[in-house]
C-alpha cells in the first residue's frame, strides 16, 4: 500500500524541518516549549486518528465492493 518513498520528506518539507530544529535549538524559554510540544502531541494524535478513520472508511468501501460483485447481501446496508 504504501511505497519506501512515502516516508521520505520532500525538500521543501526537509527545509521546513530543519528550521523548526535550529529555532528549538535556540529557544530558551522552558514555558514556550511545553506548550509547543503540548500542540505538537495534539496535533499528532488528531492526524492519527483522522488516518485510522481514514482506512477504516476505505476498507468498508472496498469490503462492500468486494460483497457487492461476489452478490452477498448485506443485511442492514443502504445503498446510499
Amino acid at each position: 500500500m504504501l511505497e519506501p518513498s512515502d516516508f521520505e520528506l520532500s525538500l521543501e518539507k526537509q527545509l521546513r524541518l530543519r528550521v523548526i530544529k535550529t529555532e528549538i535549538d535556540e529557544c530558551t524559554d522552558v514555558k514556550q516549549l511545553q506548550e509547543n510540544l503540548k500542540q505538537c502531541a495534539e496535533s499528532l494524535m488528531r492526524f492519527q486518528n483522522l488516518a485510522s478513520k481514514l482506512a477504516e472508511k476505505q476498507m468498508l468501501n472496498l469490503m462492500d465492493e468486494f460483497l457487492d460483485k461476489l452478490g452477498v447481501d448485506v443485511p442492514g446496508k443502504t445503498d446510499g
